[in-house]
């Protein structure tokens, strides 16, 4: 298997004994020596996800043709996470307000079907928020500094959303179409807010 990091080919002990994942490994470690970490893996010319990832871990190298890893900095990951948070923190209310019109004029077929791609939306989002937030807090990434050169103090994320989500999912199972539109319109899309303006903060002021 050849091994290419950012474009080039990295020589290494391919007569070891080397699974795909010891070999992510060693490209992660590799990259870590420049500050860099790990922003994607294409194998044989083909992208993969994070579930395919670990599917492939321990396939033998001598099954893959190619390995290339595309590194990033931290700042530019957290960046890139932070904005794609923002953007579907907006992108949710829209379809909230989707489910809600279509609720309100009692075509429940489309509301339950634009509420199935809601929900697992949701999902991501808060999935991301999540693992942006302890990401920061926990140290692995540093907050991006505001236009002045002042980094900020970490802002309290939203409170309760857990809660809302699981009395949204228990409404849902009861078929409380009221419920769900209340809970939407009052608390999940405020709540989306509180998150959308937690990220911008986290952001940087003046940074786009």
């Amino acid at each position: 298997m050849r091994l290419r990091i950012d474009g080039q080919e990295v020589a290494w002990d391919v007569d070891a004994p080397r699974t795909f994942g010891s070999a992510v490994k060693e490209a992660a470690r590799r990259a870590a020596v420049d500050r860099r970490i790990v922003h994607r893996l294409e194998v044989d010319g083909r992208e993969i996800s994070t579930r395919v990832e670990r599917e492939m871990a321990d396939r033998p190298v001598e099954e893959i043709g190619e390995l290339h890893v595309h590194t990033t900095t931290p700042s530019a990951l957290i960046d890139e996470a932070l904005d794609g948070a923002i953007h579907l923190s907006a992108a949710l209310r829209d379809d909230i307000r989707k489910v809600l019109s279509s609720l309100r004029a009692g075509d429940l077929s489309a509301a339950k079907s634009l509420y199935v791609s809601c929900v697992e939306s949701l999902g991501t989002f808060f999935e991301l928020a999540g693992a942006v937030f302890n990401g920061v807090r926990s140290g692995a990434f540093r907050l991006p500094e505001r236009e002045d050169g002042n980094g900020g103090e970490l802002p309290e994320p939203p409170a309760s959303t857990t809660e809302i989500l699981r009395r949204l999912l228990k409404a849902h199972e009861a078929e409380d179409w009221q419920g769900m539109a209340d809970l939407l319109e009052k608390e999940i899309s405020p709540n989306l807010e509180e998150w959308s303006v937690f990220f911008s903060a986290m952001r940087g002021s003046g940074r786009r």
